[in-house]
């Protein structure tokens, strides 16, 4: 049994999916994309700022998910609400689903998916978004069955139906470089 975990976690480091070292860091919120390692989400956000004209923001409507198949399965769409605020899950790709396990509820605030306290640092973030009407973007780290701490990067881009007021958000987490099997996602 030891030789089929120490050929997986080889091919696990191999692959760069992860490190068995300690994260140099905490959770990190609003970096520069400089740092984010990420080619969907630099992708996206190139696309996502060709989109803005003037000081409008971009509509859902001017994202065409044909532009975007690779990083389609990485997408949230969230949907915004006000007085009070309220964000729903509206779309979830693929990758997402094999990731992140899918709750019965119908607002963020309600959902009980999320590991303690991180559900409500979600919900600032989304403010935080909304409020500087502006992408942010995030690292953070998932740790695998063999006890590796993986890089996770994410961002955050609002889109508005008018230009100005932001109806949803576009939320991208990276998983491309992870493979499911490899965590304990139950």
């Amino acid at each position: 049994m030891y030789r089929e975990w120490e050929g997986k976690i080889i091919k696990f480091q191999r692959a760069r999916s992860g490190t068995l070292a300690l994260p140099r860091h905490n959770y990190e919120f609003d970096l520069p994309l400089s740092e984010v390692a990420s080619s969907c989400i630099a992708r996206f956000d190139a696309y996502w700022h060709a989109k803005v004209q003037a000081e409008r923001l971009p509509s859902r409507a001017d994202i065409d998910p044909a532009d975007l198949k690779s990083i389609l399965p990485n997408i949230i769409l969230l949907n915004v609400g006000y007085d009070p605020f309220r964000v729903s899950v509206r779309l979830r790709g693929t990758r997402i689903d094999e990731f992140r396990p899918k709750g019965k509820w119908k607002y963020l605030h309600e959902a009980n998916t999320f590991d303690r306290g991180r559900k409500d640092d979600y919900l600032r973030e989304m403010e935080f978004v909304v409020r500087h009407r502006r992408p942010v973007y995030a690292r953070d780290w998932m740790n695998s069955r063999f006890g590796a701490l993986c890089d996770l990067y994410a961002g955050i881009w609002p889109l508005s139906a008018d230009g100005e007021r932001i109806d949803m958000l576009v939320v991208i987490e990276d998983f491309d470089s992870l493979q499911p099997e490899d965590f304990d996602l139950g």
